[in-house]
């Protein structure tokens, strides 16, 4: 009884580890932002541009298919389709500054954790 309590409170723990403030924001610059794609992770999750052209290269590291979206207040600015595991996609846009979300929009990989942020200044 005694191990069975120990293993729960160690797994209790661990989920409780990922919790609280987000990771510090990655500062990207040169007009590029690398993307890392995996099995409902999207890395960096909290990143820092500058506004104006930018080109995002987003690397599908995962087991599963995944895209990219970044979501503003005017809609999707970035589209990359589904992407395979080991592909690679770009696409350059032009971004004002402001908050946007990245995330997949594959099935429910949102819901299970596939999304970021992206801070244009």
């Amino acid at each position: 009884m005694l191990l069975v309590r120990a293993i729960a409170a160690a797994l209790a723990a661990l989920a409780v580890g990922g919790c609280g403030e987000p990771a510090p924001a990655v500062e990207q610059r040169g007009g590029r932002a690398e993307i890392e794609l995996d099995d409902f992770l999207i890395a960096p999750q909290n990143l820092r541009v500058r506004a104006g052209r930018l080109t995002f290269v987003v690397t599908n590291r995962g087991r599963l298919g995944h895209n990219f979206r970044v979501r503003g207040r005017h809609g999707d600015p970035v589209q990359i389709t589904t992407l395979l595991p080991g592909e690679s996609g770009s696409e350059t846009v032009r971004l004002r500054r402001g908050d946007y979300k990245m995330l997949c929009t594959v099935a429910n990989h949102e819901e299970l954790g596939m999304t970021g942020r992206l801070v244009v200044r």
